[in-house]
């Protein structure tokens, strides 16, 4: 049994062998556990960390379990490549990776989604990035759906420029149901891995 499955615990049941929760529950779950259940729902894998010292416990283990050490792994971010050089293998070559590593925008509790933007994409696709996606982020960056995050990045970019590029991840395959969201549009099934640091 590898690391993850015995974090993570039994696959979760397929959507017909589960009964969807009402409306009313989803509406009455704190936000942090209406988020773990959506992203958990579509086959993200979550790592919950107290400490620094954890994050970067748990993202040696993806790297480990994964087989990743000789994999060049894209990476955007010059804190992570600071953090992170001496056990990855980093590139910022985004054509000759298959695993990229990011910080994130806001998670989206209703939909269980990562929401990113030019910051993080620093002008590449959504559409071009490797399949594989492990992205660090905070328990103050839960809010409860897309148009509070919406708001929040407009306020905390009053008097400059908005990011571009604002879209989010989930590895869920785009289907009936979704094929009209923006937030999804170019998007494509990514295995992702979220490590969440409680900073509250």
């Amino acid at each position: 049994m590898g690391f993850f499955e015995r974090i993570f615990g039994k696959k979760i049941k397929s959507d017909d062998q589960k009964l969807e929760p009402k409306e009313s529950e989803s509406e009455s779950l704190p936000i942090d556990e209406l988020f773990l259940r959506e992203f958990t729902a579509s086959g993200g894998k979550f790592l919950y960390c107290e400490n620094q010292e954890e994050v970067d416990r748990y993202f040696d283990k993806i790297i480990e379990e994964n087989h990743w050490q000789e994999k060049a792994i894209l990476c955007l971010d010059h804190q992570l490549l600071d953090q992170y050089s001496p056990v990855a293998n980093f590139t910022d070559k985004h054509g000759k990776s298959t695993i990229f590593t990011t910080k994130c925008e806001y998670l989206i509790a209703n939909q269980g989604s990562v929401l990113v933007c030019s910051k993080q994409l620093k002008g590449i696709k959504s559409e071009a990035l490797p399949e594989n996606l492990i992205v660090f982020a905070r328990t103050s960056q839960m809010v409860a759906s897309i148009s509070e995050a919406l708001r929040s990045i407009k306020q905390r970019h009053i008097g400059g420029p908005l990011p571009t590029k604002i879209t989010s991840f989930k590895n869920n395959e785009v289907n009936q149901e979704n094929k009209d969201d923006f937030m999804h549009y170019g998007t494509k099934t990514k295995n992702l891995y979220l490590l969440l640091l409680e900073d509250l």
